[in-house]
């Protein structure tokens, strides 16, 4: 099989495609030819943290480091435990986060309660692009903010893969829907279903909207998400995607009072399966906007690490 090894933590150049062995599916183990790969931008971080990929992985960092979580493919082996799937399924999930997934790869093993059937309805890349973005959407608004009919959310970053996905659930529970982003993604943004949109390069957020019950903040910066402390009501949830912040931003949400949440997204085959119920109804669709070849993943990181991404990037592996 072909695979991608990071050789050492840093820029791209350290990632390496090489040939390796083919798999074997043992006990719970389902092996999956690959079909479509989504790249993520943890998958950027952990590639250039040293800390990163001790976090992820619990300082068990095996010798050969191969990166990806998202997979989507047809299943070619069952370890003779599995009943859930057999050969020939075609299946996606999000492989062993925390952890390694090792989904680099043109082979790769899962335990089948990571793994769902792929509704006939979407495609390998629309599948590939899916789990770690929708989970981490879903364990936002749905696990953490608990986000009700008639509320107030603001969705920090709606174009991009997190955010695209949290505006769609939280526009099918029933909420109200702020979407922020720049006037070039106005029309991505406003096809999710956004009852707002708001452009943050026009003046501060804060300035822009009265107050809020729930913010969903992705931005990577602590400094973004005290701001958001600003616009939500007291009482009202603050979410957001670094979990390691909380400590920094405790001071923010006592003095606002309100409830904030750090989201680690965690594979899930019950989350995802609630997924793609909705993926298969047409009430959630996943927004590939560029594709490339196994050969070009490193295209594909550059394009995700440069922070411009809209909608989901996805690698192809055939």
């Amino acid at each position: 099989m072909k695979a991608y090894i990071l050789e050492k933590n840093g820029g791209i150049k350290n990632v390496k495609q090489v040939q390796l062995n083919d798999l074997e599916a043992t006990g719970s183990q389902v092996l999956i030819e690959t079909k479509a790969i989504g790249i993520n931008p943890a998958d950027v971080q952990v590639r250039n943290s040293d800390f990163m990929l001790n976090m992820i992985t619990g300082g068990h960092i095996p010798e050969q480091v191969i990166l990806g979580w998202d997979v989507a493919g047809v299943v070619k082996q069952v370890g003779e435990n599995v009943t859930a799937f057999k050969p020939g399924d075609e299946v996606f999930g999000l492989i062993s986060m925390p952890g390694l997934g090792s989904t680099y790869a043109t082979q790769v093993l899962a335990t089948e309660d990571q793994l769902v059937l792929k509704p006939e309805n979407i495609q390998f890349s629309e599948a590939g692009a899916t789990p770690m973005a929708a989970l981490t959407a879903w364990q936002a608004v749905v696990t953490k903010a608990n986000v009700k009919q008639g509320e107030r959310v603001l969705v920090h970053a709606a174009s991009g893969g997190v955010g695209h996905f949290a505006v769609q659930f939280a526009k099918n529970l029933g909420a109200y829907v702020i979407g922020t982003s720049s006037a070039k993604n106005e029309d991505f943004v406003r096809s999710l279903g956004v009852d707002e949109f708001l452009d943050y390069t026009k003046a501060p957020f804060e300035e822009q909207l009265g107050k809020v019950d729930v913010v969903i903040d992705t931005i990577n910066s602590v400094e973004h998400i005290r701001r958001s402390t600003k616009v939500i009501h007291l009482g009202g949830r603050l979410v957001y995607l670094q979990p390691h912040f909380a400590e920094a931003l405790e001071s923010s949400l006592l003095d606002a009072r309100i409830a904030g949440f750090g989201v680690f997204v965690s594979s899930s085959a019950e989350n995802l399966k609630e997924i793609t119920s909705l993926l298969a109804s047409g009430k959630v669709k996943t927004k590939v906007t560029q594709t490339f070849t196994f050969d070009e993943l490193a295209e594909a990181q550059n394009v995700v690490e440069s922070g411009r991404a809209t909608g989901k990037i996805v690698v192809i592996t055939e």
